[in-house]
């Protein structure tokens, strides 16, 4: 590659750190952008960009957790089951990831982002009556969405967000706990990541600062919006993502 392809390539996936930092700062939703640029467009081994991008949402997850949870405080007994879960799921999927083929791999990832970005648009219509998550649910939802992100390289929130709403979980509700589930998935992912040698830790601490920087900015910028705008940008990103990553799987 010559050195104007390495900068458009650079900028390239500069810029979907931000984007993914932006969109967990507006929406709690995002963290499927990184690895479909990572592997597309910075041709990266599927394995190593899920392991660089899983390390790279834990600054940017712990701080928009933090902005979150100031305004919604979920009750211990929703929270403590879901994180335990998260982490038996996120080892378990961190651990058993060489045994899956890279093509079913994206197939699941492109999956991701269509089915966050279809309830993104529905999430409206299931907001009728609220109720909390039992807490078995969260056990199941814990190991499922611990699983799946740590596969995906994504932090939670893509995958349990859509989850509670289908379960009539109210909104912020749901994206604080996709927010705080972030933590301990991306914890125990990056440690089996870390030890299996397939995180590329400049790479990933500068995407790191780059999410930040975008979730602090997206967390500003969703004053300026109403709901329904940001509803609308999210699910058409991820949805003309996933239709992107797709097809470029099937090549």
């Amino acid at each position: 590659r010559s050195v104007r392809q390495r900068r458009v390539i650079s900028l390239a996936i500069a810029l979907a750190g931000l984007a993914a930092g932006t969109l967990i700062g507006m929406t709690g939703i995002g963290g499927v952008l990184l690895v479909p640029v990572l592997t597309e467009v910075g041709a990266m081994p599927a394995d190593r960009a899920i392991g660089t991008s899983t390390a790279a949402f834990l600054l940017g997850g712990v701080v928009a957790a933090v902005m979150h949870l100031r305004h919604v405080a979920p009750a211990p007994r929703i929270m403590v089951p879901l994180c335990i879960a998260a982490i038996v799921g996120a080892l378990t999927g961190a651990t058993t990831i060489d045994y899956l083929t890279p093509q079913s791999v994206r197939w699941f990832i492109s999956f991701l982002a269509l089915f966050s970005g279809a309830f993104a648009l529905v999430a409206p219509l299931l907001q009728k009556r609220f109720r909390d998550p039992r807490p078995w649910e969260m056990v199941v939802l814990g190991v499922l969405v611990g699983y799946g992100s740590a596969i995906s390289g994504t932090g939670g929130p893509a995958l349990l967000v859509p989850l509670l709403l289908i379960l009539r979980t109210e909104i912020r509700l749901a994206v604080a706990l996709g927010l705080l589930v972030q933590i301990p998935i991306t914890l125990s992912a990056t440690v089996i990541n870390a030890h299996a040698g397939r995180i590329d830790y400049p790479l990933a601490m500068l995407l790191a600062l780059l999410v930040l920087v975008g979730t602090l900015a997206g967390g500003r910028l969703a004053r300026y919006f109403s709901g329904r705008t940001l509803t609308l940008c999210v699910a058409v990103t991820l949805m003309g993502l996933g239709v992107w990553y797709g097809v470029g799987s099937t090549s």
